[in-house]
C-alpha cells in the first residue's frame, strides 16, 4: 500500500456521485467518489480509450479484458490546484492515488501499467511474470505496504481480494476449495466474490463515511477508516454531517471553501 508519512492531514471527503455518464457500470461510481473531476479520465464515447492493443495482444490478454480497459475511467488526470503542491511542477498528476482502500489503481493508458498489471504481486526485485494472471483476469489495483490487490475475472464477473499482510489460507471462508493447492499463495486460491456486490458494498461504505477517501489535492492518498486514521475520520464525519449537511443536503461549495482550514485544524490536534 502507500508509504504514509509519520503524520499527514486527513483526506477530503467524497463528493456526491458525478453526473458524468458511466463508462463502466462496475467501476465508474468508485471513481466519482473523488472530489475533483479533473483527475478522472473518462473514455471517449464510442471508441473508448486509445490503449496499446498491440502490447495487450502480445501479452495474450483476452479481448474482454482489452474491452474493459478501454471502457473504464482512470485516476490519472491533473491536479486542479497544482500550485498548492510544493515540489511538483505543472505536469503533476493524480496518478498513484488510492482508488480502493490500501491500493493504487492501474492506469492502462500507460503501457508500463499494462505490463506490470499481469503480475500485481511483483515487488520489483524480480522480473514480471507476464503469464501469471489468466488471460481473462485483470488486476485493477496493486498494493503497497498494508493493502490489497483486486483481480477481476471477466468470465465469471467476480473479484478476488489479495491482502498483502495475510493470504488465502487466512482470509478465505472456511471450506474454500483451493484452485491451485500446489501454490498456496496463488491469487486464484482467494475465494471469488460477486463483483457488482463487492463494489456496491465499497461505495456504500464511502457514502456512509465509514471510509473517507482522500481528495486529489494531496500527494499521499488513503482511505481513512481502513487501516489508519479512525479518529480523524470520526472528526471529519461529525463535521460533514452536523455542519455541512452530508449526505442529502451536502453544501459542497461551502465545504470546498472551508475544507483546507478544517483539515489543517484536525491535523494539528
Amino acid at each position: 500500500m502507500l508509504q504514509q508519512p509519520a503524520h499527514q492531514p486527513p483526506p477530503r471527503p467524497p463528493c456526491s456521485p458525478s453526473p458524468s455518464p458511466p463508462s463502466s457500470p462496475l467501476l465508474s461510481p468508485t471513481g466519482t467518489l473523488y472530489n475533483e473531476g479533473t483527475i478522472i479520465i473518462y473514455p471517449p464515447p464510442g471508441t473508448g480509450h486509445n490503449i496499446n492493443e498491440k502490447l495487450c495482444n502480445s501479452l495474450n490478454i483476452n479481448v474482454a479484458v482489452i474491452s474493459l480497459m478501454k471502457r473504464i475511467p482512470y485516476i490519472d488526470g491533473p491536479y486542479e490546484d497544482v500550485q498548492k503542491l510544493e515540489g511538483f511542477d505543472e505536469e503533476a498528476s493524480a496518478y498513484g492515488c488510492h482508488l480502493f482502500p490500501g491500493s493504487r489503481g492501474y492506469s492502462f493508458l500507460r503501457g508500463d501499467d499494462i505490463v506490470e498489471s499481469r503480475d500485481p504481486e511483483n515487488d520489483g526485485v524480480e522480473g514480471v511474470r507476464l503469464n501469471y494472471l489468466l488471460s481473462h483476469d485483470v488486476a485493477l489495483s496493486h498494493c503497497l505496504r498494508d493493502g490489497m490487490i483486486l483481480v477481476l475475472d471477466t468470465k465469471a464477473n467476480t473479484v478476488r481480494v489479495l491482502e498483502n499482510n495475510s493470504g488465502p489460507d487466512f482470509d478465505n471462508p472456511e471450506g474454500t476449495v483451493l484452485e491451485r493447492p500446489e501454490e498456496p499463495r496463488h491469487y486464484r486460491n482467494c475465494h471469488p466474490q460477486d463483483a457488482p456486490s463487492y463494489f456496491r458494498h465499497l461505495i456504500e461504505k464511502v457514502r456512509s463515511l465509514e471510509l473517507i477517501p482522500s481528495g486529489p489535492s494531496r500527494w499521499h492518498k488513503e482511505f481513512y477508516g481502513y487501516n489508519m486514521g479512525h479518529e480523524d475520520r470520526d472528526q471529519v464525519k461529525k463535521i460533514l454531517i452536523e455542519e455541512y449537511g452530508w449526505p442529502d443536503n451536502f453544501r459542497q461549495e461551502d465545504w470546498a471553501r472551508d475544507a483546507e482550514e478544517i483539515w489543517n485544524r484536525i491535523a494539528s490536534i
